[in-house]
């Protein structure tokens, strides 16, 4: 059955006003700091691995069934498809220096957000800026990476050169979702074909931190408001929108949420299409309602 806004809403508010049965978990969690302490040394250990290309190095870091979203590159998964990508990227890129700097952990009983920046100089003094998203599976203090974005803080204009054209792209399955989760994702398409910028903005906690495609990090509810209202500018009618979860991660306070998009548009005198990924992290309030506390958002590159 189609959801329309008002369905959706009545919805929201039978969840805003019964326990969800969310888990309180009493586990302790390993200090903050520690945790930032491991995340560095494993940045550190990343830049070598891109320097001296030897994904070899860097390959212990994943999860057997790790995701990679690599900006412009349809879903990437399990460990032997990563290698492959990395293998080809590191062989067309060579990098003279790069840097990683993070900005932010988050900390949950079995998972970690980490969020920061990354500077690529390559040797022919060509530079790439970007942010990337990680999420850690987190157990017995030890960190294995489940889910890594990235992507740039500007427009590519040749976005070929940083294509890994020869790796190999399983199909993934896609999982159901809660129906607390499947409740906000209709709320969120209404917003997205609606295009009305405070509903959009309205979906985030107050101090959120969007990293979008092709732009810098926006953080806080007033930013992401500025942000949509230059979005919605442009001209554009959205005919279609599909949105899809290929995982999700319960976690103290709301979800992890992996997922995928296809959009079908038309600007005036032209039609065509966006896909994506995004990894987004759903933070429980105070009232029970769920809000968007961090995501990224990717582009998979489509042949003019």
């Amino acid at each position: 059955m189609k959801l329309n806004y008002i369905s959706v809403f009545v919805i929201l508010m039978f969840f805003s006003c019964t326990d969800s049965g969310t888990k309180q978990f009493t586990t302790q969690i390993p200090e903050k700091r520690d945790i930032r302490k491991q995340l560095h040394k494993y940045n550190e250990q990343i830049i070598d691995a891109a320097i001296t290309k030897s994904f070899d190095k860097i390959s212990g870091l994943y999860a057997e069934d790790a995701l990679l979203m690599a900006e412009f590159h349809p879903l990437i998964q399990n460990t032997n498809n990563i290698k492959g990508y990395y293998n080809e990227i590191f062989e067309k890129e060579s990098l003279k220096k790069y840097t990683r700097e993070i900005i932010e952990v988050i900390v949950f009983e079995n998972r970690v957000i980490e969020i920061g920046l990354f500077t690529k100089t390559l040797s022919n003094t060509k530079e790439y800026k970007g942010k990337y998203l990680n999420v850690w599976k987190l157990k017995d203090k030890q960190l294995t990476l489940k889910a890594e974005a990235f992507g740039y803080l500007n427009h590519i204009k040749n976005p070929e050169a940083l294509i890994a054209a020869n790796v190999t792209v399983s199909k993934p399955y896609k999982v159901n979702i809660p129906w607390e989760m499947e409740a906000y994702n209709a709320l969120n398409k209404t917003n997205v074909m609606d295009r009305i910028p405070e509903r959009s903005a309205n979906g985030y906690t107050e101090d959120a931190k969007y990293l979008p495609f092709a732009d810098t990090i926006k953080v806080g509810k007033s930013a992401l408001l500025k942000h949509y209202q230059a979005y919605y500018k442009n001209p554009a009618k959205i005919d279609s929108l599909q949105v899809w979860t290929y995982d999700y991660d319960v976690v103290d306070n709301g979800y992890i949420r992996y997922t995928g998009f296809y959009v079908d548009w038309t600007v005036p005198g032209f039609s065509g299409n966006t896909q994506g990924l995004g990894i987004s992290y759903w933070q429980r309030l105070e009232d029970n309602t769920l809000r968007i506390h961090r995501q990224i958002g990717t582009h998979i590159h489509q042949k003019e």
